[in-house]
C-alpha cells in the first residue's frame, strides 16, 4: 500500500485542498493497494491532498487473511491495524517510526526494549527479535534491524534535521542514533 501525490491548479482547491503552508493550494493523492501476485490494482482512489494516508488503513485491514504479506508505506498503519493483521495470520513489513514503543518478553515479563542501547550491542549487521509494538494496544511483531551504510546514515540524519527545522524543532539524539 502506497500513494502518490500531485499538485493541481488552484481553481480545484475547493474539491482537492492542498496540504497548506508553502505547498500547493490544491492537490490530490492516489492511495493504491497493489497485488503483486496477480500484478493488478486491488484498490485505488483519488483523494484530497490534506486527507492523511492513515485514513486508508482499514482498506488493507479488511483484506487481511492468513498468509497475506503486506508492505506498508511509512505513513500507513497503526498498532491496532497491525495487531489485527497479525491476529488473522497475515504478515506485514513496515519501517519502524523511531518513537514507536517496543517491548520484549524477559523471564516471562513484558519489559520495554530500548533500541538506542540495544542495537549497538548487536553482533553482525542484522538482528531479529520477537517483540510487541504499541503503548496501549500492543501487537505481536518481529523486529528486524539491519545496519545501513554510513552514506545512508548521513542522508537520513540530514533529512531528519531538515524536517525538524521546518517545524522549528530539532531531532532527538535517539532519533539521530536510530
Amino acid at each position: 500500500m502506497d500513494s502518490t501525490g500531485l499538485g493541481l491548479p488552484e481553481s480545484l482547491q475547493d474539491l482537492f485542498p492542498g496540504a497548506g503552508g508553502s505547498a500547493a493550494k490544491a492537490g490530490a493523492k492516489m492511495p493504491t493497494v497493489w497485488d503483486y501476485k496477480s500484478s493488478g490494482c486491488d484498490h485505488g482512489a483519488l483523494t484530497a491532498w490534506n486527507i492523511p494516508e492513515n485514513n486508508y488503513v482499514d482498506t488493507v485491514v479488511a483484506r487481511a487473511q492468513k498468509g497475506l504479506v503486506v508492505l506498508w508505506d511509512f505513513g500507513y498503519g497503526n498498532v491496532q491495524a497491525l495487531a489485527h493483521m497479525a491476529a488473522t495470520g497475515a504478515y506485514f513489513l513496515r519501517r519502524l517510526q523511531h518513537q514507536t514503543n517496543i517491548d520484549e518478553t524477559v523471564a516471562g515479563h513484558v519489559t520495554p526494549l530500548e533500541l538506542v542501547p540495544f542495537l549497538p550491542s548487536v553482533q553482525g549487521n542484522i538482528v531479529e527479535k520477537d517483540s510487541f509494538i504499541g503503548a496501549k494496544d500492543q501487537g505481536r511483531s518481529r523486529l528486524i534491524a539491519s545496519r545501513v551504510p554510513e552514506i545512508r546514515v548521513h542522508e537520513r540524519r540530514r533529512k531528519a534535521r531538515k524536517n525538524a527545522k521546518k517545524k522549528g524543532d530539532t531531532p532527538s539524539q535517539a532519533h539521530l542514533t536510530l
